[in-house]
């Protein structure tokens, strides 16, 4: 079951209104119902994520704009429906073996907490942990951070450069 792609087809039926919002909340419960989801072993990962020390961008700002303006979630309106769209992927993940925040949005605040990261000089290893993503997206998202923004002395230029050496 793909939890993500569930959720946006549930939440387009509410959308055109070809179901009730009872009949929408019905189907949502029974979507996130966790018996249904995981097993013992994922329920616990997920667990550990929730209340563990990684990056979570609803807790920066959950009305955050994607980077990308045709992203899935910039249509997504109330503030449930965003929270159901996260851990909808952030399921899907764990059940596939992905970092959490694989696929989910860039955001300008997660390039901002990542260039704080790197200014506190923080490593390779502590960064891709933390925000829960490829070492090859955190190379592309520290990337477009650095494109012609800074001059090529500055120290935050220069300590992201150094992590995407540890990158490549």
């Amino acid at each position: 079951m793909n939890y993500h792609k569930e959720l946006k087809d549930l939440i387009s039926l509410r959308d055109s209104e070809s179901i009730s919002k009872d009949e929408f909340d019905r189907r949502r419960k029974r979507l996130f119902n966790s018996k249904n989801k995981l097993d013992e072993a994922k329920d616990k990962l997920l667990n550990e994520f929730n209340h563990g020390n990684y990056f979570k961008i609803e807790e920066v700002n959950i009305h955050f704009s994607p980077v990308n303006p045709v992203s899935p979630i910039a249509r997504l309106i109330t503030k449930q429906d965003k929270l159901d769209f996260l851990q909808a992927k952030r399921i899907d993940n764990i059940k596939e073996g992905r970092p959490i925040n694989h696929g989910l949005p860039e955001s300008h605040e997660e390039g901002e907490a990542i260039a704080r990261m790197i200014e506190e000089g923080k490593s390779r290893e502590e960064i891709v942990d933390f925000f829960q993503r490829s070492e090859r997206v955190m190379k592309v998202i520290i990337g477009k951070k650095l494109d012609g923004e800074l001059e090529s002395n500055d120290p935050y230029v220069l300590a992201a450069k150094k992590i995407i050496d540890q990158l490549d």
